[in-house]
């Protein structure tokens, strides 16, 4: 049994605050399930958290708006190149006709790989997504009054790292983090973890021509992918499992109040972690609630009303 459960959740750099809520709020009909702060650094930047109603691991998407700061990131290979939601078979005309009606850039022609059909869009930002048509996807539809249950999206269906080289980075997908190679088409490399399928895929598209892209957080770049794992106890299995094959660039287990993190670099530079599923998004609002009220973690009480007052006041 693989020790990573599956997506937890992606993080990006984004632009506007505002812009972002509406891209994932009123376009692609995502709850916004918490409104937090970054917690590295000084300078006040929200933490906005995406996924369906019940913040589902595997659904989530966060960012952090970083133009209030005016910092922008790099994009380029050693990162995630595209984000993949997953949508029932037959919606991608829906989506066209929302993109286009909506002002959304989007890609004329949709493609197909590993047997789905795929359609390009793209966040205000830049930010790469695909919506990637599947049968098989239980999640709770993410509906709202102009998005029907049969189009909606469920949640991550798989994310595409731009590498410049790959053969390392296979060994420790499959040797590190057990996931299964299932399969290649051209230049891309598909592998899948516990039962497969949506939420349970990464892809690898070879680019070898590709520079290398930033680290920061910044503007523009997705800075991280989050894997699920139980527990710290989990996170500390993969760290001497890391160490043990000379991967030693990976952090201790880090409080990031609603998960605790560990940060790990895969060979080919995209920032992973590990995330546990333990804590939950429950511990300061209820069920149902999520996202209502800004929330800062236990130690940053006490400065709450100040870092809100920095923050551009955005509206869902």
């Amino acid at each position: 049994m693989s020790i990573i459960k599956g997506f937890h959740h992606l993080t990006a750099g984004v632009s506007g605050a505002q812009e972002d809520v509406d891209f994932y709020v009123k376009l692609l009909g995502q709850s916004l399930v918490k409104k937090t702060v970054l917690l590295d650094g000084e300078d006040p930047i929200y933490h906005l958290y995406y996924g369906n109603a019940n913040g589902d691991p595997g659904t989530l998407v966060t960012s952090f708006p970083f133009r209030q700061k005016g910092v922008r990131a790099r994009p380029g290979s050693g990162q995630v190149r595209v984000i993949n939601y997953s949508v029932p078979r037959d919606s991608l005309e829906y989506w066209r006709d929302r993109f286009r009606a909506k002002g959304v850039s989007y890609a004329q022609d949709m493609t197909e790989r590993f047997g789905e059909r795929r359609q390009r869009f793209y966040h205000p930002c830049g930010i790469e997504f695909d919506l990637v048509e599947t049968d098989h996807d239980g999640r709770l539809p993410c509906t709202s009054e102009e998005i029907p249950e049969a189009v909606a999206i469920r949640g991550v269906h798989s994310i595409t790292l731009s590498l410049r080289e790959v053969a390392e980075s296979i060994i420790f997908m499959t040797d590190a983090l057990d996931f299964r190679h299932v399969g290649d088409a051209g230049p891309y490399h598909r592998f899948e973890t516990s039962t497969g399928g949506p939420g349970m895929v990464v892809e690898f598209l070879h680019e070898p021509e590709r520079h290398q892209g930033s680290s920061i957080y910044g503007e523009g770049t997705v800075h991280h992918v989050a894997f699920a794992v139980d527990s710290v106890d989990q996170q500390m299995i993969l760290k001497e499992r890391f160490m043990a094959m000379g991967y030693i660039d990976t952090s201790e287990s880090v409080n990031r109040n609603y998960f605790r993190s560990m940060y790990f670099k895969m060979p080919g530079g995209v920032m992973f972690e590990a995330t546990t599923t333990d804590i939950g998004f429950a511990i300061d609002e209820e069920p149902g609630h999520f996202g209502e009220e800004f929330q800062v973690p236990p130690w940053l009480k006490g400065r709450k009303d100040e870092l809100l007052g920095r923050l551009e006041p955005i509206a869902v």
